[in-house]
């Protein structure tokens, strides 16, 4: 028997044994039987996952990781020290500057480079194998829709089973965050940065060492891995800082506040002291585009960085995040199927219009920076990415911002459907 296969069961016997002990856990309300079956429903998609990129989808992000991975593996048995230093090589190449590039930048690099010596890690117990390290990922991401779960349960009590649906079943989330990738790090961090920023909305106190360190840790490594989510993530924030802190109705706030940030944003271009943010997105536009024709990809109007036409573009952004891709758009299996999860969100957002809890309360502070966040990626992935299946993968760990407000406000007892027979009644 190989020792990886001997030291997987004892990681799975460990897992179920100690995860549901975690404090963390423990205090989510959920039962000791609940929340092994969650871990094993994450475990097995994270399964599931690793078999569709390595014996369908080939050409995977995950599997070159994976390989990577190897790679750094036997330098770090050869020459640990140069493991842990090699960073610098990338600065000597590149510089410092770059920030936002996609491609030929220390940045761009490092995010890579991060998630090999991360594998190469795992391999000390895994020997490379790639399920093995899928499956010890996914056990770490949990944690992240863990955090969902946590900050909506408690936002909608009475809700559980709308929380637990939107927490931890949907379709592409559990694809993109099953096997080592930047989604699935940034789910976890985002999970874990939206459940202490809620904690700090919904109390006076502040918030303690060790959730500022979390908080620290957590939005470096969003830093690191995919920085533009920071810039759609602060201005979020500040909104919701501000509906908490200020004495004014929320929608003037948030309204003033985003004002404020569009025009810093734009103003930006003029000054060579900061970051030309306007020709920023406009080259990570360029950059994509430049990585070659995909069999996904979409047309997509020109854009400058100027204020008319990021108006103009506009109309694009709310299609291309929102509704594409559409039902009869492609014939692969795969974006088939991405196309009925969104024609289903879409649903959903339309029984919400029409069929809206009454006198709810106002919305909570949270679900304002939900919503701002959304919104803001929302910009950032629409007017620069090109291709369907990127697009797909990108937003797909944000809808749970979206979705679970909608689904938990919704009367379902409303809609014919789902209404429930009067009794008495033929």
């Amino acid at each position: 028997m190989r020792i990886e296969y001997f030291l997987f069961t004892i990681y799975l016997v460990l897992s179920f044994l100690l995860i549901p002990k975690i404090a963390f856990v423990r205090h989510a309300g959920l039962t000791l039987r609940e929340v092994r079956l969650l871990l094993i429903f994450k475990i097995l998609s994270g399964i599931a996952g690793a078999f569709y990129f390595k014996k369908i989808a080939l050409s995977a992000d995950s599997l070159s990781f994976n390989e990577g991975g190897k790679i750094e593996y036997e330098l770090l048995l050869s020459n640990p020290v140069q493991f842990f230093t090699d960073f610098k090589n990338g600065m000597q190449s590149y510089g410092l500057d770059r920030l936002f590039e996609t491609q030929h930048s220390f940045w761009a690099d490092l995010r890579s480079i991060l998630l090999y010596k991360f594998i190469a890690i795992l391999d000390l117990i895994t020997r490379g194998n790639f399920y093995f390290n899928t499956i010890i990922f996914c056990t770490i991401v949990f944690f992240g829709h863990l955090a969902f779960y946590r900050i909506y349960s408690e936002i909608y009590k009475g809700n559980k089973l709308q929380v637990l649906l939107i927490s931890f079943c949907l379709p592409s989330v559990l694809l993109y965050t099953s096997c080592i990738h930047k989604d699935g790090v940034i789910f976890l961090c985002l999970g874990i940065i939206g459940y202490i920023f809620f904690r700090a909305l919904s109390s006076n106190r502040l918030i303690n060492i060790k959730y500022t360190l979390l908080f620290t840790l957590s939005m470096a490594a969003v830093f690191l891995f995919r920085n533009y989510v920071i810039v759609a993530i602060v201005p979020a924030m500040v909104a919701a800082l501000l509906c908490k802190l200020l004495p004014y109705k929320k929608r003037f706030i948030v309204l003033a506040t985003y004002s404020i940030f569009f025009l810093l944003f734009f103003l930006s271009s003029f000054s060579e002291s900061f970051i030309n943010m306007p020709a920023a997105v406009v080259q990570r536009k360029v950059d994509f585009a430049a990585l070659g024709e995909a069999t996904t990809n979409i047309a997509m109007n020109e854009l400058k960085p100027t204020v008319p036409s990021f108006i103009l573009n506009f109309p694009q952004v709310i299609n291309h995040y929102l509704f594409r891709p559409y039902l009869w758009e492609f014939t692969r299996p795969s974006i088939l199927l991405t196309a009925l999860e969104l024609f289903c969100y879409q649903l959903l957002l339309l029984a919400f219009i029409f069929y809206r809890k009454k006198a709810t309360g106002p919305v909570h502070t949270f679900n304002i920076f939900g919503f701002a966040f959304v919104f803001n990626m929302m910009l950032v992935i629409g007017y620069t990415i090109p291709n369907i299946g990127a697009i797909v993968r990108y937003r797909s760990i944000f809808w749970v911002f979206l979705l679970c407000p909608l689904l938990c406000n919704t009367d379902w007892e409303k809609i014919p459907f789902f209404r429930k027979p009067v009794p008495g009644k033929a």
